[in-house]
């Protein structure tokens, strides 16, 4: 999923057909030009391995800091439901308001996000205002906002890394035809 593995290293096919056309150089007419484009593929590959590898090392990063952001507002957003719920006659006033979200099992971060501007919400229209309503209210717009940024810079890093993977793979395949290409170039020649 996050990375392509291949069973050598994608660098190896480059460095033998360059070998061979350094070994074949006074041999092959073409050799100047063909060494020319592989080592041009092979710095290529090599930057572009680079920035995949930071791609993939942003998205784990960014992924590691939403989850952590997900801990503390689903523990927040516990505690303050239980508060709410806590107050007299909540489990008639109030129980409806939340009752899509029990047994909904494990929440997404985004489904986690909703829940919380649910909460606020709910937490804002209770009159008279519950003692521990002010602070709560700041937390859970803290939370969501931090959240909601997370969400964002999480999905960025990870349309990043798609996108150096599919660079990654159609450089790949690039790497590949030219390399048959110019060990087909090269038997011919040497048939000839």
């Amino acid at each position: 999923m996050t990375a392509i593995t291949l069973p050598t290293s994608p660098i190896e096919p480059l460095n033998q057909i360059i070998a061979v056309l350094q070994q074949l150089r006074h041999r092959l007419p073409f050799a100047d030009e063909e060494l020319a484009h592989h080592a041009h593929l092979q710095a290529m590959l090599v930057e572009q391995q680079k920035q995949s590898a930071a791609a993939l090392a942003a998205w784990r990063s960014a992924l590691a800091a939403r989850w952590e952001c997900e801990v503390r507002a689903q523990r927040l957003y516990t505690r303050v439901r239980r508060q709410v719920l806590a107050l007299p006659d909540a489990e008639k006033a109030y129980m409806p308001l939340f009752e899509s979200e029990v047994g909904s099992g494990t929440l997404t971060a985004q489904d986690l996000l909703h829940s919380l501007r649910r909460l606020t919400a709910v937490l804002s229209i209770i009159q008279p205002p519950p003692p521990f309503a002010e602070q709560a209210l700041t937390d859970l717009k803290a939370i969501a906002s931090e959240l909601q940024a997370a969400i964002i810079h999480t999905d960025r890093c990870d349309e990043e890394r798609r996108r150096m993977q599919a660079e990654q793979r159609l450089l790949l395949e690039l790497c590949h035809r030219a390399y048959q290409r110019t060990r087909h170039r090269i038997a011919e020649h040497l048939s000839e």
